[in-house]
């Protein structure tokens, strides 16, 4: 049996992401624009054909990501079901899992890749951790034998209740 946890996402984490798409549709515009109607035109014309074609795809992928993002309790494993632009969906066997706690969103080092809302982090006091938050007041803290992961599930307190009766059960 399977169940779904599909989390609340944060207004302000959402209107950052479209605000940043809004900003590059903007951009768009105006070196089109300039390219047009200026004697500079064929340069700005490549710039916005760079920003179009090169930068536009990603922020709405970001937008679609943050809406797509699950956490997904299957029979013997936790499915954290994220786009590929935070990393990548991650499967936790539940025999791996040591303990499942509530935190706080915690401040980190991002390690690379382009979304703020998931990805590897390095974060002071726990090491390397796998993000994949839509808000940033409903944090779970799940430490498994080889990597920390924080996730965001609407309700945690009875996400955690779950997913401990599914770890108490597998071992």
């Amino acid at each position: 049996m399977k169940t779904v946890n599909k989390p609340r996402v944060s207004k302000s984490i959402l209107r950052f992401y479209q605000g940043l798409t809004a900003f590059i549709a903007i951009l768009i515009l105006f070196f089109a624009y300039t390219a047009f109607f200026t004697p500079a035109g064929m340069t700005m014309l490549g710039v916005s054909f760079m920003l179009l074609v090169l930068i536009m795809p990603l922020f709405i992928m970001l937008v679609r990501s943050i809406n797509n993002t699950k956490y997904i309790l299957l029979d013997e494993e936790l499915l954290i079901d994220t786009s590929s632009i935070i990393g990548g969906s991650k499967r936790i066997p539940y025999e791996e899992i040591e303990q499942v706690e509530r935190t706080l969103i915690p401040w980190g080092w991002k390690l690379g890749g382009a979304s703020f809302h998931g990805g590897y982090y390095r974060i002071p006091g726990l090491g390397r951790a796998f993000l994949a938050i839509t808000n940033m007041g409903d944090g779970v803290l799940i430490r498994t034998q080889s990597m920390n992961y924080i996730i965001s599930p609407s309700e945690p307190d009875d996400f955690i209740d779950s997913l401990r009766s599914r770890i108490t059960v597998v071992a």
